[in-house]
Parts: C-alpha cells; sequence; structure tokens
C-alpha cells in the first residue's frame, strides 16, 4: 500500500505555517514538516507593523487581503474571540496637499465603499487634533486596523501540530531529486525525502529556488522601525495607524546643513524623503517607521545597524504632527529598534503556486502585506499543492507563470504606483 503524500515546507514565518495549517485542514492523510533555521514565526514575521486593510488600488489586491481578513474572522469564530487580536482600529492616510490622490490614479472601482475622505479642515481640527493644522486630506480605510500577528501565528502552528505538522530546526544545505522525489539535506546531517517542496523562506527565496535551478524576479530591501515611550502623552491611545502620503526634504538647521554638505557619508539627508512615513499607538509608547531605504539588499539573518535612522523618522513625523519634535532631541528610552526585509516583485504582488518545476511551489514576496494575507495565501498555496481547480479570480495575477501571461504583463505595465502604499 502506498505510503503518505509528504509535504516540506521550507520557511517558517507567517505564509509558511499559514500553508501548513490550511494544507492539513484540507489533507488530513499526508505528513507536513515544516523547516526552518531558526524559531518559527522569529525573523521577518516578528518584525511586522502588524496592521490590516482591505483597500488596495487594484482590484487583485482588494480581492485577496479582503478573503484573508474573512478566514482571520473565521479562526477567531472558531478559536474564541482571544485567541488573537484584531481590532478595527483604523488606518489614515493624511496629506498637506488636497489635491494629492494618494493611492494614484488606478482602479477606482467602489472606492467609497472602502474609504472615507475628509478635506474639511474644521473636522480634521476636531477628530484629530494631534495633526498639523495645515493637513488638507485624511483618508480613512473603513476595515482596518492592527493584528497580533505573534498570536495569529502561535494559533496556527498549534493547531498545525494538533493535526500532525512536524517543525524540525535546521538550516537546507541541498535539495537534490531522487526519481520522482525530493531528498532535502540539512546543516546537522538529517536528510529528508519528500514528495512536493513549498519554497516560503521570505527574503531568502532565491536560497531555495536556486537549488532548483530557479531564480525568482524579486529585490529584498531592509526596512526598520523602532518604539519609544511617550512620556508627554502626545499620541492617543485611541490614534489610528496614521501613514504620511507627502514627500518632503527634512528642516534641519543651517549648522547642520552646512555640516551634511561638507561630509559626504551624510548628504543624503538633505535628499528628498518619500510619503510613507508611518506612526501608531502601542502599548509601550509609539511605533514609528520610515521605507525610504529602497536599494535592493543580500539579505542576512545579521541586520547591520543605520546611523540617524531615529532622529530621522521623528523629524519627519514632527512635519505632520508637530510635538514630536520635542523628541528629536531627547529621545525617550528605552528605545526599541529592530528591522526586518520587504521582499517584492516590482509590482509588489506576491508569488504563490506552482513553479516551473514539478513538485515545487513557492509563496512569498509578501511585502508590506504579509501578516494581513498569509490566511489567503497559504490557502491559495494549498489550492495549488492539492490540485483544486477552482481558484480565485485573482490567483492568476499571483501566479509566478504571470510574466509569461499577455494580458496580465499588459496589466502590470499600466500600473502607475510601484504598490507600496
Amino acid at each position: 500500500m502506498q505510503g503518505k503524500e509528504t509535504i516540506v515546507i521550507c520557511g517558517a514565518g507567517i505564509a509558511g505555517v499559514a500553508t501548513a495549517y490550511y494544507i492539513l485542514k484540507e489533507k488530513k492523510n499526508c505528513n507536513v514538516i515544516l523547516i526552518d533555521k531558526n524559531q518559527p514565526l522569529s525573523f521577518t514575521t516578528s518584525k511586522s507593523g502588524e496592521n490590516f486593510r482591505d483597500y488596495w488600488p487594484e482590484k487583485n489586491m482588494r480581492q485577496f487581503v479582503s478573503d484573508s481578513i474573512q478566514l482571520m474572522q473565521e479562526l477567531k469564530l472558531q478559536y474564541g474571540t482571544d485567541a488573537f487580536e484584531m481590532k478595527n482600529s483604523g488606518y489614515n492616510f493624511i496629506s498637506h496637499d488636497i489635491n494629492n490622490p494618494i493611492f494614484g490614479l488606478g482602479d477606482q472601482e467602489n472606492l467609497t465603499d472602502y474609504l472615507v475622505e475628509i478635506t474639511n479642515k474644521e473636522a480634521i481640527g476636531k477628530d484629530f487634533s494631534y495633526l498639523d493644522k495645515k493637513i488638507e486630506k485624511v483618508v480613512r480605510i473603513k476595515n482596518a486596523g492592527k493584528i497580533d500577528v505573534y498570536d495569529l501565528g502561535t494559533l496556527l502552528l498549534k493547531e498545525s501540530k494538533n493535526m500532525g505538522l512536524n517543525v524540525v530546526e535546521g538550516e537546507v544545505k541541498s535539495i537534490a531529486k531522487t526519481n520522482d522525489r525530493f531528498n532535502i539535506e540539512l546543516d546537522f546531517g538529517q536528510s529528508i525525502e519528500t514528495d512536493k517542496v513549498v519554497i516560503a523562506t521570505g527574503p531568502f527565496l532565491n536560497s531555495i529556488a536556486n537549488m532548483f535551478g530557479l531564480e525568482f524576479p524579486i529585490t529584498n530591501t531592509l526596512q526598520r522601525k523602532f518604539i519609544i515611550p511617550d512620556p508627554k502623552k502626545i499620541i492617543p491611545k485611541t490614534m489610528p495607524f496614521t501613514i504620511y502620503a507627502d514627500k518632503q526634504y527634512l528642516d534641519w538647521s543651517t549648522e547642520e546643513v552646512e555640516f551634511f554638505k561638507s561630509d559626504e557619508k551624510y548628504s543624503w539627508l538633505l535628499k528628498e524623503f518619500p510619503g510613507g512615513l508611518h506612526i501608531k499607538p502601542e502599548t509601550e509608547g509609539i511605533k514609528l517607521g520610515w521605507a525610504f531605504q529602497t536599494e535592493n539588499s543580500t539579505p542576512s539573518f545579521d541586520i547591520p545597524s543605520f546611523e540617524f535612522f531615529t532622529q530621522v523618522v521623528l523629524k519627519g513625523a514632527s512635519k505632520f504632527i508637530p510635538e514630536l519634535a520635542a523628541y528629536e532631541n531627547d529621545i525617550p528610552t528605552p528605545l526599541i529598534d529592530y528591522a526586518g526585509y520587504y521582499t517584492r516583485t516590482k509590482e509588489n504582488w506576491p508569488l504563490i503556486g506552482q513553479t516551473d518545476v514539478d513538485n515545487v511551489y513557492v509563496i512569498g514576496a509578501l511585502a508590506v502585506y504579509g501578516t494581513m494575507s498569509a490566511c489567503a495565501a497559504g490557502k491559495l498555496c494549498t489550492s495549488y499543492i492539492l490540485g483544486k481547480e477552482a481558484l480565485p479570480e485573482y490567483a492568476a495575477y499571483f501566479h509566478p507563470s504571470r510574466y509569461r501571461n499577455e494580458k496580465i504583463v499588459k496589466a502590470i505595465s499600466e500600473l502607475n504606483s510601484d504598490g507600496q502604499l
């Protein structure tokens, strides 16, 4: 009698864990093995911004993340409201320019179903008194808020183990095909034979893909965040996750400008910075981040430090929350800083599906939205692994073969933003 099918998932971040969960929910009679060099959920997932929203300018992304939000709500119904935090606490994009389209000029279908736009200065001042008085536009995503990704991941991992998941801590050193199966060699000498392989290694997608002769069209950028106390109580605990949509030059003193001009090492501080600076209240104080580093990085488990990041972000944040200027030269402690990689395709759509190698699948390139999309991503990847024919409408747009589909290539070429909100 033929034995159980074995499926190995390389990578134990939220995407890999969610895939394991949905495979085992769908197919009881199989062996699922989750392999990672580190403890599950401890690398990129642990650096998540922990937010969710159902609005994206592209229809395929709206449907995708909306499906994931629905799946998370179903998990809370099944396992209890205390299983993990998921709260509609708000998600605001703001601008000093009333004409800033914020989300570009892309697909505007059913816009008012997802967004509320506020341009009345009196209303902005009343509802968001902490904002700069010259802010002219607030765009609120209706179905958005915060989520505890570690608790979500822990729940999926626990339930997967209850259904038979085997977690192996080790680094994949090589993968070879023997007959119709794959042989995976780990760094401590263990060898695992499997029928199917799922590549879910986040920023290290291509490290595993290269073992199959594959190369995914992705880049990795190192993005940083930090948390500081808020002793002056500048940020209300009820403030929505707030993103400043405008580009800006930082407001340095004359002496600082001269110093930065004189030293090439610091000249970048005088350049125009992109929109996207974000801030949200946390139990420990306030969390801030700004994805202004856009150069492609070679991923590493050892994250380098970055001089001036905290000061730069606080100075940028004081542009739209002026009282934060009080912390620029007197940063409250303790300061908790951390960093993780944004792994993305050029258009910032994920890679989910069968690769060009039979029985090898990928789930990744979930930059910015990994937490909020993990459940839908894991379920979609499961559908490919189990050979299901009924797939959601957006599936083809995220499949790794999409760059050979003329219709999808055309859709990508017509995008007027880089997909990062």
